[in-house]
């Protein structure tokens, strides 16, 4: 809710160094000068002592930075007292994913709606880059589950969760069942039943050497991940999907998901939330919440179980996972 102009003010002063500061608010140093600059012409006065380098704040200027840190607490303290009264939270949060990413929301929504009952959510699937499309030329998303790259300095809150990786779905039981990885290669030895390799699923590597599959394989494409995973269960068919479809195989034991080799760097898939004027504090209560601790851990328990189990074996039963990535 507080300005950015005011937050680059806040960050210079505690970094006393304007490129320190602009890498703390995630811009670019010229782009935080001319917040700056364009502050001092809307007030009319001289905030920075001007020089090449920061050499401190003008007496007008510490009047502005005190009132900046003043504004800044009592955001804080609105977003607390807030976050203190659920029942006051209303109105819709829409968040916009990436089709892979869709079987661990629910690991977000399920404790933001027991803690928040009163709020409504409408989740929408999209591709990377039409998601950030949306956060560059309008506020129709409030949170997104994408890709964290070049585009990550147009979120206030971000948090890594995950790397992207793919499995082979098999039936237990039948070829490769049991093993510890697959290749890509093998996948070429099975029929398939997939959805579409273009689809928003997959990334440019794993879509075309799915396309190259199909060309060497009997295979059926579909839409519909139940009709994916009954082709599967029949034991005639093997898919490939993202790491988070374990979720909904966890439970289910005549299915089986196997790793597939990375294909070069893993992106990273990130929550983050798009920097709005004021800030939403629904945005703010999700963010926080499908960062807590405690989801992070169940998260990590699903995706990577072997890990998971072994970290439990060298820490006491009383200690927590740790987070993936520190929030920026």
């Amino acid at each position: 809710m507080i300005s950015r102009k005011f937050e680059y003010l806040i960050a210079l002063a505690k970094e006393r160094h304007f490129a320190r500061a602009a890498a703390i608010c995630r811009v670019s140093q010229p782009a935080l000068s001319a917040a700056i600059q364009q502050l001092e012409t809307e007030l009319g006065v001289e905030i920075v002592k001007h020089g090449r380098r920061f050499q401190g704040f003008t007496q007008q200027g510490e009047i502005v930075l005190e009132w900046a840190r003043n504004l800044a607490a009592d955001c804080d303290r609105l977003h607390e007292r807030l976050r203190e009264r659920p029942d006051t939270f209303s109105g819709t949060l829409h968040i916009g994913v990436l089709g892979s990413t869709v079987p661990l929301i629910k690991m977000f929504t399920f404790p933001f709606q027991k803690r928040f009952p009163n709020t409504n959510l409408r989740i929408t699937i999209h591709n990377a880059f039409d998601i950030a499309q949306a956060i560059e030329k309008s506020s129709s998303m409030d949170v997104v589950v994408t890709y964290m790259d070049s585009t990550s300095h147009q979120y206030s809150h971000s948090h890594i969760l995950y790397t992207e990786e793919y499995e082979l779905l098999i039936r237990r039981g039948t070829r490769f069942s049991g093993q510890k990885s697959v290749s890509w290669d093998a996948v070429k030895q099975l029929p398939l039943c997939l959805f579409a390799p273009d689809s928003p699923l997959f990334g440019a590597e794993e879509s075309e050497i799915l396309n190259n599959a199909l060309n060497k394989t009997p295979h059926v494409i579909t839409n519909a991940i139940w009709l994916l995973m009954d082709h599967v269960r029949s034991g005639n068919w093997a898919s490939v999907l993202p790491r988070p479809a374990r979720i909904m195989v966890a439970a289910d034991n005549e299915l089986e998901a196997i790793p597939l080799p990375k294909s070069g760097a893993p992106p990273s898939i990130g929550i983050a939330v798009p920097r709005r004027e004021p800030a939403s504090p629904l945005a703010q209560a999700f963010f926080e919440i499908a960062t807590s601790e405690d989801v992070l851990g169940r998260l990590q328990e699903v995706l990577y179980p072997a890990e998971s189990k072994t970290a439990s074996l060298k820490t006491s039963p009383k200690s927590k996972y740790t987070r993936v990535a520190s929030k920026s």
